[in-house]
């Protein structure tokens, strides 16, 4: 991993080091992303329950959600107003809302993408086992999924 790659020199001689670094080993190519400054980190998931199927989670994301575990869960389907209650029913949500004058995340941006994750965990659900995108940084426009993780059947 590189960061702080200011322009395209930089990132070209940051891809000739790795590639380097790799020697023998086949590389499939390499992901050059945005650097994500602020937001708040959320996670949003799916487990597969024995009792209901598809299960989607959210919550406060990145190492705080193995500390704190604030998170909050539905089994699909359910719909947009559903995504935006599970969004408020975390104790970190007024991180969320810009607490102590923090920018505010962009909640519809969240509740859309939630959705999305619970359409492909319907979609897919026997193939997916778990997954996870965490973290997923609220941003004042959008968010960003920087990591996921995805187990399948």
């Amino acid at each position: 991993v590189k960061v702080g790659l200011a322009n395209d020199k930089a990132v070209r001689a940051a891809y000739a080091h790795l590639t380097e670094l790799a020697g023998d080993a086949l590389l499939e190519g390499v992901l050059v992303s945005e650097m994500i400054k602020g937001g708040v980190e959320t996670v949003v998931g799916v487990v597969q329950d024995d009792l209901f199927g598809p299960t989607i989670m959210f919550g406060l994301g990145g190492v705080a959600v193995e500390v704190y575990r604030d998170v909050t869960f539905r089994v699909p389907p359910f719909d947009i107003d559903e995504a935006r209650r599970m969004i408020a029913e975390i104790k970190a949500f007024p991180l969320l809302r810009g607490a102590r004058g923090a920018p505010k995340a962009d909640l519809n941006a969240l509740a859309k993408t939630i959705m999305k994750v619970q359409r492909l965990a319907m979609d897919l659900s026997n193939q997916i086992a778990e997954l996870d995108i965490n973290p997923l940084v609220a941003l004042p426009k959008g968010c960003v999924a920087l990591d996921a993780l995805i187990v399948t059947r």
